[in-house]
């Protein structure tokens, strides 16, 4: 019998333009990498929402992208220590 898949696998599965790149920022433990992947992850996440503004189909994932946009917010104030983060 095969393994079910983690839960995290399932998520990543479900937003899968984005969500990759925010889980890597997520659960990075390098301080010195975590700049950069919130870098990417922010802009991948910025694009995609552009792509999706408007479209009433897409309610489920722009709602995950304002979720997930504000705890890169509070990961950039709080573990990076910008003076002030904001989307």
């Amino acid at each position: 019998m095969a393994a079910e898949p983690s839960r995290s696998a399932l998520a990543s599965a479900r937003f899968p333009s984005w969500q990759p790149a925010y889980e890597a920022a997520l659960h990075s433990t390098d301080t010195r990498a975590l700049f950069k992947l919130v870098e990417v992850a922010e802009s991948v996440m910025l694009v995609r929402r552009d792509l999706l503004s408007g479209d009433s189909r897409h309610h489920a994932e722009l709602y995950a992208l304002e979720q997930a946009l504000r705890m890169l917010a509070v990961i950039k104030k709080e573990r990076l220590l910008f003076p002030s983060a904001s989307v």
